[in-house]
């Protein structure tokens, strides 16, 4: 995934975002060696605007979904999906009166938002784009705990649960410690379901 952001619309399309030293600059498109700085003394406010899912990301997810079974699948898609967002739009209103429409990639966006915390506007819009974002993405927690189950009532007729899953939780534990080597999962919820899994044997 790349770090620079670009600029697509407004003042300066076609540009590129680049972290400098001390904040974000956008280099002139024509002029490389005039450059503009995102700070607060160069933007008026910025707003971001409701955007669609990725096509990467989708990919992803579909793709995980049809080569892994059941809800193995659907866990690593979700994973996949998260790790791969979508770039942010934002809008930005330059203090001369300009606008430009800049894609971060959420590295790039962290930055940008803490740079400019006081000039974000929030319209209704953006809001409720972003409460609904929100309730579509399911917490890795919950992910976890229903890859987990599925190990665990996989248990035949007859045999107790415990000694059926027992070779599929050492495996799901493996499979836990490389989501939380990538990053997915916190150390918290590692231990956690770690713990769980080990008093399942």
């Amino acid at each position: 995934m790349t770090n620079q952001g670009r600029v697509v619309g407004g003042r300066l399309t076609g540009a590129s975002v680049d972290s400098g030293q001390g904040g974000l600059v956008i280099p002139h498109p024509y002029n490389p060696l005039k450059r503009y700085k995102l700070n607060a003394e160069t933007v008026l406010e910025w707003e971001e605007l409701p955007g669609n899912e990725g096509v990467v990301s989708a990919m992803g997810r579909a793709a995980a979904t049809a080569a892994l079974p059941g809800r193995i699948g659907k866990a690593v898609g979700a994973s996949l999906g998260a790790a791969m967002k979508p770039p942010r739009v934002v809008r930005v209103n330059w203090a001369d009166g300009d606008q430009s429409v800049l894609e971060l990639p959420e590295k790039l966006f962290t930055v940008f938002s803490v740079l400019l915390q006081g000039r974000q506007v929030v319209t209704e819009a953006s809001a409720q784009a972003k409460s609904s974002e929100l309730q579509a993405q399911p917490g890795v927690t919950d992910k976890i705990l229903d890859l987990a189950s599925s190990v665990i009532q996989r248990g035949t007729p007859g045999t107790p649960a415990v000694a059926a899953a027992q070779p599929d939780v050492v495996g799901q534990i493996e499979k836990l410690a490389s989501l939380h080597d990538a990053g997915i999962l916190t150390d918290e919820e590692f231990a956690a379901k770690k713990a769980e899994l080990l008093g399942r044997l």
